[in-house]
Parts: structure tokens; sequence; C-alpha cells
């Protein structure tokens, strides 16, 4: 529920809906930058075997998105969602140029790590079930009468563990050439660890630890470059290096509380964007010059940003 305060008396607000999915799907599609840092590509995308496709879009780590909305709680909606993310599997030369004609970008996509997002009143379990199955983000919606939208993720089933062809290529001239694409794998977290330190290992599993202790909204995948961590956006990017870690934090206008100095600033021209605070977790230095405590505060600051 929520209140409106006026005068020490609070006045509960009420609910209200939208007029049909459409408008729904309007709003969430001109706000993904805001809600998710997700740039819009396409709405109703006509595909010739998979359907209509609500929203595609690309995530800041370069990862394709499908944006699937209802009005209220309908079954099948992940089943859509699925369809869809096997259309980009099938086709990445076709969401690849969407991606260069609409987003005017020639970063590398991530095809292996595409993200369902699904916006409903409410689920039913065997949604909630497939969610886990798909790795899918399923988001409830209130709309109130004064036209505050509350967005929350679900949370996942009690009763459930949750466990761990051709493409097209742009170059800087206008020609447009057909080659052949491989799609690139994740690398695991376990692969990330492989060519460093013992110390690292465990340090990093302490951290891991303590850091998912904090939420339980927070998630963690990985690249082949990195380790990721977040919310509805990422938080935390994780390096793994051959004698420590490398932590890049998300702030809001940069700003960070950290008497002791331990972060330091990326330049914009570096290109990681809200990400723009380095600290790094040796094993030389941690309970020497800083604490784990130390560390985990400036990345529950970063995590705070997302809230």
């Amino acid at each position: 529920m929520i209140f409106e305060i006026k005068s020490g008396k609070a006045k509960r607000i009420n609910t209200k809906d939208f007029r049909n999915e459409l408008e729904l799907h309007q709003l969430i599609d001109r706000n993904l930058e805001e809600l998710f840092e997700i740039r819009y590509i396409k709405d109703e995308h006509v595909t010739e075997k998979h359907g209509r496709i609500e929203t595609l879009a690309l995530d800041n780590s370069n990862r394709p998105v499908v944006i699937e909305y209802k009005k209220t709680m309908e079954k099948g909606q992940l089943a859509q969602a699925n369809r869809y993310i096997m259309w980009i599997r099938q086709h990445p030369d076709a969401f690849e140029l969407l991606v260069r004609k609409n987003l005017k970008t020639e970063d590398e996509i991530d095809f292996s790590n595409p993200r369902i997002i699904c916006f409903a009143q409410d689920y039913n379990i065997d949604d909630k079930c497939l969610a886990l199955a798909l790795g899918a983000e399923l988001w409830k919606y209130q709309y109130y009468e004064n036209n505050t939208l509350v967005i929350v993720r679900d949370e996942e089933p009690e009763q459930l563990i949750k466990t761990k062809p051709k493409s097209i290529s742009v170059g800087k001239s206008s020609a447009i050439t057909k080659e052949k694409k491989e799609i690139k794998t994740a690398k695991t977290v376990e692969e990330h660890l492989s060519s460093t330190t013992e110390d690292v290992k465990k340090i990093l599993g302490e951290f891991d630890e303590r850091l998912f202790d904090i939420s339980s909204e927070i998630e963690r995948y990985s690249t082949k470059a990195s380790i990721l961590y977040k919310t509805s956006v990422n938080f935390l990017e994780l390096q793994v290096q051959k004698s420590r870690l490398r932590l890049l934090l998300r702030t809001k206008d940069n700003q960070m509380n950290d008497p002791k100095k331990l972060t330091e600033e990326i330049p914009k021209s570096y290109g990681w964007g809200n990400l723009n605070r380095v600290i790094f977790l040796d094993p030389k230095e941690l309970n020497a010059k800083y604490s784990m405590d130390d560390v985990l505060e400036l990345v529950m600051q970063a995590f705070k940003t997302t809230q």
C-alpha cells in the first residue's frame, strides 16, 4: 500500500488500471533507460515463425533482451518470451542488423547471455518455475491514482532451489556483408578462476557469501570478460586477475563515501558508464591495509544506487 502524508495525516492512494496492455507496454518502453539501463531497439517485431516480439532491447552489457507484457496474470507469458529468445539464438544476424540500424553501435553483442524480462500484476506457479529454468526476470507492477508506478522483482517460489548460422557485420563503410557467425560462449565463474591463485579463490568465496546475504534481489552472471552482479541493473563488475580481484563499482553522479580512499575514479573516456569507481581485493593487502567489511561497505553503496 502507498500513503500520501499531508499535515501529519496519512491518506491511502488507491490503485488504478491501465486502459489496456498497450498503455503499459508503451510506458515501460519509453523508460527502459531509467528503469533498467536498457536501450530500446524495436517493438512489435514480426518474425516468420516465432510470432510478434513485443519489445527487443540491448542492456548495458550488450546482452539481447526480450520484454513481454501482460496487463494482469496470464498463463504462457514465459513460453512466449522463450520463443522470442529462440528467434534471437537462431537468427543472430537479423538481431544484429536491428541493433546496428537502430542503436548505431558497433559494440560486440553477447549472444551467450540473452535476458528475458516479463511484466504483469502477478504470476502463477508454472511461470515462476519456468522462470527459474530460463533465468528470466519476473517484475510485478502496481499503478496508482497519483500516477505513481511501483515495480518489484517477484520472489522465487519457496519450494524451489535455484541452481546455479549467419550474421550481418557493418564496417566503417556503408557496405553490408554476410559472414558466418560463431556465437561466443560465456566463461563460467570456475573458468574465470582457473588462472588465479588459491588465495584469490578463497577471497572471492568469502566475498560472494557475504554479498548475497545483503539481498535476495542480487544476481550473478558471467561473460567472457568478467563476472557481474545486478538487481535491475549492474552495480558491480568483477574481473579476476592473476593475483587479485578488480571491482568496478556503480555510483550516482560519481558520489561515494570512501573515507579510507580505497577507490579510484575511472575516467569517462574509458566507457564504463556508471561503473566509475574501481577497487582491488588483494590477498596481500586484505586485513593489512583494509578489511572485507571496508570493501563490502563500498559495494553496499553501489548496490543502493539500484534501489
